[in-house]
């Protein structure tokens, strides 16, 4: 006889996608009745819960006095193939106070629908609650002869116990209504990167924006009471092969390096980032190991000043 007396849960048990839904009316509450959204198409979730113990000692005594509990940290990272857009700007566009829907102004609920047993052999459907969450990071990425994805961490005000009672009112997304394919390095043509006016092959491209989450704690709750985006960092690296061009040579070899602009299609009509402020901070060529192993490439790191997406 087996010692587990309860089938296993896995993630092919879920009837529905992962799913979210602005919070409009308290940070930290799934709105009531919500009309939930996919999060598509989900490769990966990975839920964090952090207890924060204080030690507690005394003289006299090389163990412990004591732990005492000062508060919980929750976070959730996320991988998806992504071809929907306006999911992913909650974490690549600043917040917009006046109008915050669909900006990170807005803080997001996700819930996980899956079945589970709790001590005997049948199982049945629970629903985890992640409240109150902001993008801290994202990273748009696409490698040759690769697919589009999209690495995101999140933190948020809780994580709530797994409950086998029904979000009342609940319209859930269904995995058939997601058909649209994944996009992969094809998908944005030869030469997808556009540095001021000039066009570059490219491989292993990646843009990362960095919202610098402010958490405040106050007094009494254990949990975050308010989640803000701080200062923005948008950076980003790409190889591109060498003897195109002296073009970015000559632009990191200036002083000062002159701003530019950039813009990396990812499918066209589909997905497309356009950036601003855009300079190089280093590069590290490849390609000169005896052999010869590999081409001569350059590898070069970014950083600009805004990075938004839309579908040109």
């Amino acid at each position: 006889m087996s010692q587990i007396a309860f089938s296993l849960t896995h993630s092919g048990t879920m009837p529905n996608p992962f799913s979210y839904v602005e919070e409009t009316t308290q940070f930290g509450a799934l709105d009531s009745s919500p009309t939930l959204l996919a999060t598509k198409i989900t490769k990966d979730i990975r839920p964090k819960i952090d207890d924060n113990e204080i030690e507690v000692r005394q003289v006299g005594s090389h163990l412990l006095y004591g732990q005492q509990t000062s508060g919980h940290t929750y976070g959730l990272g996320l991988t998806t193939n992504p071809f929907d857009l306006p999911f992913l700007k909650y974490g690549s566009e600043p917040p917009n106070y006046t109008t915050p829907t669909g900006t990170s102004a807005r803080s997001l609920s996700f819930v996980l629908r899956y079945k589970q047993s709790t001590g005997t052999i049948g199982q049945v459907d629970y629903y985890l609650k992640f409240l109150g969450f902001k993008f801290n990071t994202l990273e748009l990425s696409v490698s040759s002869q690769g697919l589009a994805e999209a690495t995101s961490e999140l933190m948020g005000r809780e994580i709530a116990i797994p409950t086998a009672t029904a979000i009342s009112g609940a319209t859930w997304p269904t995995f058939a209504s997601i058909t649209s394919p994944a996009l992969s390095n094809v998908d944005g043509g030869n030469k997808p990167l556009t540095i001021g006016a000039t066009q570059y092959a490219v491989k292993d491209w990646r843009n990362q924006w960095n919202n610098n989450l402010i958490i405040d704690q106050f007094s009494g709750s254990g949990l975050a009471d308010a989640i803000t985006v701080g200062g923005i960092e948008i950076t980003g690296s790409f190889n591109t092969p060498t003897g195109q061009d002296l073009t970015q040579e000559t632009a990191m070899h200036d002083f000062p390096q002159v701003e530019t602009t950039f813009k990396y299609i990812v499918k066209n009509g589909t997905m497309v980032v356009n950036g601003t402020g855009f300079k190089l901070l280093g590069d590290t060529p490849e390609g000169f190991s005896a052999g010869p192993t590999a081409t001569n490439q350059h590898v070069y790191n970014y950083k600009c000043i805004s990075a938004g997406l839309g579908t040109s």
